[in-house]
């Protein structure tokens, strides 16, 4: 049961269904007066809006008035419930408008000689918010405005903050190089499915940030004071909370007075969200963290009186976490305005909510714009995706996110979610049109989102194709012929678009992403296809000598994965990489387009990524050449070759022998011995359930299984079962360890014979003592600076472990964020 807020919506249908109309009549409004008797800022904005919103897409622009009168063509009424005209009272009385922050409701009155659209808001936001749903509904093509006769709603929504962190920086892969104008274009657009609250990033108060800025952090938070004001948005700003690192007091005075500046040059702001922490940055104390930050509190209501102060422990370990409960449970410190729970926090909604005392809201931070290294990454992606696409794609996931979104809205009354670009642009909406009613068809949202901004001749297609680019992230990109279907109808629709629709920058990323998907799965099945060839070469070493199977070998890696099809098929992205840049500012290089980094959404530059092994099978064949020490070295050479031994490791590393199992933990279709407590279904971020991790580059030319592992985070185990081991039997076990946590982790068969005591890194190679902490694992290079080599660890398994048939083996953290695993052997001897 929803229980947070009972901001109830209420759907009021005659001939319609969730909004939509069935009926056959349309009213024709091309003639329509738009009628606003209430002369309120937010009213005269939402006047502006459906205005200039109609014209763009009709090249109609509507005319205004101030009072009914006796109109002989239709009427748009734009007015407060409270506050309609004098012969419509009864009217909007009968509509039963929510009596409740932003409600609304919209119907059409037929008694007059002319129909009259009354859009009733219950305060002037509810207004704008009618208009919004109103243009959802109208059928806007050029020289045409029809909207369904019979359409009657009353809505209010469910939460009461529904907004977006889309911060004006460097580090963002195209808000950096916005306008103003741009921006109040973007939060017109998600207000039209219902956002209310935007949030900027601490800025410099000096200079511009980054080579596209326009203005300065200054100037563009003035700017977004007015937009708010004028549209009745609330402004948001996000920093650190001060105080509980260990700093002296003049210190945390200063940090105090360095937030006040910026309040300073904020003309009007609602709230400030200072974050506890992030994924490894948090060891506050608590109790000192509210200490300063409520002297911080305390000043900034001076500046920005009745300005909520919300805090977070992003980040908070078990202890912290007990600290940061208790503190709020006993304390209840009356500056506090809410807690916000974010990327990092180490335990899940419902257990943060009975937690937080009851009169503190509780608003989600949800992290919607990250593919990997995310609070949500990509269930099971598959890693050739993974290594191009990386961090910050175009990547729509309106079922994703929908799931994500409901699965816990109850425990919070809303949300300001973390975007660093528009890759993310279809989530905002989904969670925007969730926020006002959780109830809603995510396949309506989904059609209503592309009726809006590209028509509705093509909506259907649109929206289907939405979904596909999202399915094209499910399972094995090489088996996915999907891709190859979602292709065909974007370029369908590329084929048949008109000079507005190809500069609709909406439809370029959609376009982008269709293409990339077909270039990189093409190049996939050719790289997959060459390395069998180049293994198969290297097989036939005992036949034909080691040094002509590697040339052999070498001759078939050289072989391009590119060819006339995706030459074609590269060059057209690039040419859509530069039309996004002109289009919206996105920044989809480092070299040209000057992104912050390569994992801030700079996917050109990962179009040459090699998708197969040559990079490490090269690096191999020059080690075996060599006589170097790698990860293909048998612990004990024997006699004979041992470079006949080498190569045999290379073409058969996943082979773990007769009885034996081999589990690639990164790969979702190759971990059949693991065992996950929840699907990421039901727990999406991974926070009591294990989860796949990618790395996002290959300098180190690794091997494509460690680039990807499986990660159990903070304290959830991770665990692989087997059964049907032959009980007379003796295993061991060969791992491969690697991960950007560095963690330290203990290894257990069947909860108590340990096999091994707390080890690093194998990357970095040592062993560690126990003791808790969150810092990583330390290694010592060696004299020529550098890293040892990774390679794979093997340990004996106890008899009495696997006497009785069955094997459970389970890791657990000691240090670093969470247990990381890349590969296991279990093999039998």
């Amino acid at each position: 049961m929803r229980s947070i807020l009972t901001l109830i919506s209420v759907v009021l249908l005659t001939t319609i269904s969730a909004g939509h109309a069935l009926a056959a009549d349309w009213i024709d409004l091309s003639k329509a007066e738009i009628v606003t008797p209430d002369d309120g800022t937010v009213i005269n904005t939402a006047r502006r809006v459906l205005t200039e919103e109609v014209a763009k897409r009709t090249g109609i622009e509507l005319a205004h008035g101030m009072s009914l009168g006796k109109s002989k063509t239709p009427v748009i009424l734009l007015c407060r419930a409270d506050k309609a005209p004098v012969e419509l009272r009864e009217f909007v009385a009968s509509m039963k408008v929510p009596q409740q922050a932003e409600g609304f409701a919209i119907a059409v009155d037929k008694q007059g000689t002319s129909p009259i659209v009354v859009l009733a808001g219950y305060d002037e936001p509810g207004v704008l918010f009618a208009v919004g749903r109103f243009m959802l509904q109208l059928k806007l093509k050029p020289a045409t405005i029809e909207f369904p006769a019979d359409y009657r709603i009353a809505t209010a929504p469910r939460y009461p903050h529904r907004g977006h962190q889309i911060g004006f920086r460097a580090l963002a892969h195209c808000y950096d190089a916005w306008t103003a104008e741009t921006y109040e274009q973007y939060m017109r657009e998600l207000a039209v499915f219902g956002a209310n609250a935007f949030e900027t990033t601490s800025f410099s108060l000096k200079g511009l940030d980054g080579p596209h800025a326009k203005l300065t952090g200054t100037e563009m938070a003035v700017a977004w004071s007015r937009i708010c004001q004028d549209y009745g948005f609330d402004f948001w700003l996000f920093g650190s909370a001060i105080g509980g690192e260990g700093k002296t007091e003049a210190e945390e005075l200063a940090a105090i007075e360095s937030q006040l500046e910026r309040l300073r040059v904020i003309p009007h702001l609602d709230h400030i969200y200072l974050t506890g922490g992030d994924g490894g940055s948090s060891h506050r104390r608590p109790d000192l963290m509210f200490q300063w930050t409520g002297r911080f509190a305390e000043q900034a209501r001076k500046i920005h009186p009745g300005l909520g102060v919300w805090v977070s422990n992003q980040g908070f370990g078990p202890e912290l976490n007990n600290w940061f409960f208790d503190y709020l449970q006993q304390q209840q410190p009356e500056w506090v305005t809410g807690v916000v729970y974010g990327a990092w926090s180490r335990i899940l909604l419902d257990e943060q909510r009975a937690r937080v005392p009851s009169r503190y809201p509780i608003r989600r931070y949800a992290d919607i714009g990250h593919c990997l290294r995310a609070q949500y990454p990509v269930p099971g992606w598959d890693r050739a995706l993974a290594q191009t696409l990386g961090r910050e794609p175009f990547a729509p996931r309106p079922k994703g996110h929908a799931r994500i979104h409901n699965l816990f809205d109850e425990y919070a009354d809303g949300f300001v979610t973390y975007s660093d670009g528009v890759g993310d642009d279809i989530n905002k909406f989904t969670w925007t049109a969730l926020g006002w009613n959780p109830d809603r068809d995510v396949n309506d949202i989904m059609l209503e989102y592309a009726r809006f901004f590209f028509g509705w001749d093509i909506a259907e297609q649109v929206r289907d194709g939405l979904f596909m680019l999202e399915e094209n992230f499910s399972g094995s990109l090489a088996e996915n012929a999907g891709v190859e279907k979602t292709f065909a109808l974007w370029k369908s629709l590329e084929d048949n678009a008109d000079d507005a629709l190809l500069g609709n920058w909406r439809f370029q990323e959609c376009l982008l992403r269709a293409y990339y998907d077909q270039y990189t799965r093409l190049r996939l099945i050719k790289a997959n296809e060459s390395e069998a060839r180049a293994l198969a070469a290297l097989q036939k070493a005992p036949q034909i000598g080691v040094e002509q199977a590697i040339k052999n070998a070498r001759v078939v890696l050289a072989e391009p994965d590119q060819d006339a099809t995706t030459d074609a098929l590269r060059t057209r992205i690039v040419e859509l990489g530069k039309q996004l840049f002109d289009s919206i500012g996105a920044q989809l290089d480092v070299k040209t387009y000057q992104a912050m980094s390569a994992e801030r959404g700079a996917v050109l530059d990962f179009l040459d990524t090699p998708l197969n092994d040559k990079l490490w099978i090269e690096d191999e064949l020059d080690a075996i050449l060599a006589g170097r020490f790698t990860a293909t070295m048998p612990e004990e050479p024997g006699q004979g070759d041992v470079r006949l031994a080498r190569l045999a490791r290379i073409t058969d590393w996943e082979d773990a022998g007769p009885g034996g199992f081999y589990d690639d933990l990164g790969c979702t279709w190759k971990q059949p011995h693991l065992l996950k407590p929840k699907s990421l279904w039901d727990d999406p971020g991974g926070v009591t359930t294990p989860r796949e991790a990618h790395a996002m580059y290959n300098a180190e030319h690794h091997r494509l299984s460690w680039l990807d592992v499986e990660e159990a985070l903070f304290a959830a185990p991770l665990t692989m079962h087997y059964e049907k081991l032959d009980p007379t039997a003796n295993y061991r076990i060969r791992v491969t360890y690697l991960g950007r946590y560095s963690a330290t982790i203990r290894l257990v068969a069947d909860d108590k014979y340990e096999i091994h005591g707390p080890y690093g890194h194998t990357l970095k190679g040592g062993r560690f003592t126990a003791g808790y902490s969150d810092s990583a694992a330390v290694a010592t290079a060696t004299d020529d600076g550098k890293l040892p080599e990774v390679t794979p660890l093997e340990f004996v398994i106890p008899r009495e472990a696997t006497q009785d048939g069955v094997l459970d083996l389970t890791w657990q953290r000691i240090t670093g964020r969470g247990a990381q695993v890349a590969e296991i052997w279990l093999i039998k001897e």
